[in-house]
């Protein structure tokens, strides 16, 4: 087989996946706190002195060895949304919040509170404070009152007493998170500790997805539009098999 057939299907293949994540961006554009994951290729050209796990040809064709998807932590934009129990970080970090496997991260600050009155994330997971409980784990915030007020260092007040503190916690850069669901973040490494965040909470706002509309579309058009490309070369390798096959059995 020629060996120029790999780098389109490599190609091929390459531009699948970029749709598959381009397409997940796109549906979650109205998800607040998303963010958005980019794709990166490694390439290696085939060649004497490193040569890839595929046949070799004559020609340097390029091979598509690695493909890496990071996520970018932008902030998305702010709206004012008048709900009191709406929260958005200004600056970098993140809200941390309890699920059964532990502690999460997000920027997700649309919540709610539960029936008794644990302020929790749209999934209902309890958003931690800064105290403690009696085991020593981090305290979920309770809202039991009517009236809410959260300013800038998280300090909560419900009908003018004081109720937590609400926890803000960033990492290292570069972040070594993974996504856990939508928007949900843990680290890459779970011995990794966070670390006390400087970002100030905006009461009444809301963070949306850091996905723009416009340049999604655009880099899907590519990835079509090369996806289409080594089709058309695969194809065309395939043409030629065929041709050389059918010519050396007439000549036979």
């Amino acid at each position: 087989m020629n060996s120029g057939i790999y780098p389109a299907v490599s190609g091929s293949l390459a531009a699948m996946r970029k749709l598959d994540v381009i397409s997940n961006n796109l549906a979650n554009i109205n998800t607040p706190g998303y963010k958005k994951d980019k794709m990166t290729f490694e390439g290696l050209l085939a060649g004497n002195v490193t040569p890839p796990a595929v046949p070799q040809g004559m020609t340097a064709d390029p091979i598509l060895q690695k493909e890496n998807i990071y996520i970018d932590y932008s902030s998305g934009p702010t709206s004012q949304s008048g709900n009191p129990l709406d929260l958005a970080l200004d600056g970098d970090g993140f809200f941390a919040v309890t699920t059964p496997e532990g502690t999460a991260y997000t920027r997700q600050g649309n919540f709610r509170t539960s029936t008794d009155g644990t302020l929790v994330t749209m999934d209902g997971y309890p958003v931690q404070g800064i105290e403690k409980d009696n085991k020593g784990n981090a305290a979920p915030i309770k809202i039991k009152g009517n009236r809410v007020e959260i300013d800038n260092k998280g300090n909560v007040m419900v009908d003018d007493a004081p109720s937590g503190t609400i926890s803000v916690v960033d990492f290292k850069k570069p972040y070594t998170l993974t996504k856990s669901g939508t928007s949900l973040f843990v680290p890459s490494d779970p011995q990794t500790k966070p670390q006390p965040g400087t970002a100030q909470i905006q009461q009444g706002y809301t963070e949306g997805s850091n996905v723009d509309s416009i340049s999604e579309m655009v880099q899907m058009i590519e990835a079509n539009r090369y996806f289409e490309a080594c089709s058309k070369v695969i194809r065309g390798f395939d043409d030629i098999a065929a041709k050389a096959a059918n010519d050396l059995g007439r000549v036979g």
